[in-house]
């Protein structure tokens, strides 16, 4: 029988959606938030969910997310990121009960929601524009090659 794993895990190097993994059958996927791995996202539902993000400047940020409450934690500390993830992997209450999380005002999650909807907009218009664009350019060099052609058939 092949059962749903209680916690799926997503990994994404920050080019794109992080892709899920199964941490069952991992596969030839590194399983750790490093450089090249800069997302590690573990859900159990679809409104329950812990992110990990190695950011640029060295500092990692952690979001957390059940149901309506979205909370948030900035450290350096890649034990204490490795301790709340485990934490809530196992359902120790260590990592919402001791760590001084921040939560994130319902209005700037919306905000960040549109702004990531609008961003996914604009890449598809973007890439309009390029289909447009290559559409005009073959349009160009049909005229071309056309003009060379006598269209006068009557005389």
């Amino acid at each position: 029988m092949d059962a749903q794993p209680e916690v799926v895990v997503h990994l994404g190097d920050g080019s794109h959606t992080p892709s899920p993994i199964d941490p069952a059958r991992p596969g030839t996927v590194a399983a750790d938030p490093s450089a090249d791995h800069p997302f590690l996202v573990l859900t159990r539902t679809p409104t329950d969910r812990i992110q990990a993000r190695y950011l640029d400047d060295g500092t990692y940020e952690l979001e957390h997310t059940t149901d309506t409450d979205h909370r948030q934690l900035f450290t350096t500390d890649a034990r204490l990121v490795r301790d709340i993830l485990w934490s809530w992997i196992q359902r120790d209450t260590w990592w919402s009960d001791t760590v001084a999380w921040t939560t994130i005002d319902p209005a700037i999650v919306e905000l960040h929601a549109l702004h990531t909807e609008l961003s996914d907009m604009l890449a598809g218009i973007s890439l309009m524009d390029s289909a447009t664009d290559e559409l005009d350019q073959a349009l160009s060099r049909a005229d071309e090659l056309l003009s060379d052609f006598d269209l006068d058939f009557g005389e």
